[in-house]
Order: C-alpha cells, then structure tokens, then sequence
C-alpha cells in the first residue's frame, strides 16, 4: 500500500467507530484542518486521523509512532493542531485495525506507543473518555469567559 492508501484504509477504520457512536457523522474536504465532523446531542467534535502501518524497536520493544505536525501547503513548514482546529485524534495503527482516540490536549509533535499497548487498547472506550475530557475542558472554557474580571477598588 502506498501512504494515500493508508491513510485513507484508516481514515476509513475511523469513520466505523465514529459512524456507531455518533449520531451524525460528516467527511471533510481535503483542505480541511480536520478529516470528521462528528455529531453528540448536538454538540459536534472535530476529528483529525492519523495512521501508522509500520512499527521502529526502541530498547527491544516494538513501537509504534504518528506525526501530528501537518505541512502547509505549497510551503516548506510544518505546524501544529491547534485546539480550535482539531478536539480528537484518532491514532490508527492499520496492521492490528487498532485506533486509539485521544483529546487534542498537550500531544506535541509525535504520538508514540510500545506495540503491546496498542495492542490491547480499546477503541470505544478511548472514544468515550475523549469526548469526555473534550467536554470538561469546554466547561471549563465557558466557566472562564463567563466569570467577570474582579477589579482591585481603592478608596
């Protein structure tokens, strides 16, 4: 397979889990920030996928890594998600149909797991906690905007 078709075989192994869990689910065009648009009680999720097909040995373990940096087009730069632009991450490591959804929250540049972790995560439930901590950290956003500025008054 060549790197369109594997990012495009996990972008696919994504949009199943997302397809049964959401209750609507949209694709994005190519130039989006992010590849899913996806729908809970009226709240939409912003869903950017990245898929690994190989694995690297580290200390004797196998391991698997993403790249979350993104080249801008027709520069030679490449930057960061910003958490306006993507809420979660689906890291899919195709050989095993493995995906681990994680918020858009301190990630950096590279996302790296031993292979016996992929191994055993659990798709759906990493979905759940994701769009979890998605929703507590937007509370949490809202509570802040929402809170005055409390002013030191002199007399």
């Amino acid at each position: 397979m060549n790197q369109n078709q594997v990012g495009r075989a996990g972008e696919y192994l994504t949009a199943s889990y997302l397809a049964r869990y959401f209750d609507e689910l949209f694709e994005c065009p190519p130039q989006s920030r992010y590849d899913y648009l996806s729908v809970l009680d009226n709240v939409s999720y912003k869903i950017q996928v990245k898929t690994s097909a190989s694995t690297f040995v580290k200390n004797n373990n196998d391991w698997v890594r993403w790249d979350i940096k993104k080249k801008i087009s027709n520069k030679n730069t490449i930057r960061l998600y910003d958490k306006d632009e993507v809420d979660i991450f689906a890291f899919v490591f195709l050989p095993l149909d493995k995906v681990i959804f994680l918020p858009n929250e301190n990630l950096g540049k590279t996302y790296q797991k031993k292979l016996e972790f992929v191994k055993g995560f659990n798709a759906v439930e990493s979905l759940k906690t994701a769009i979890e901590i998605i929703n507590i950290l937007r509370e949490r956003e809202n509570d802040t905007e929402s809170k005055p500025a409390i002013r030191a008054v002199s007399s």
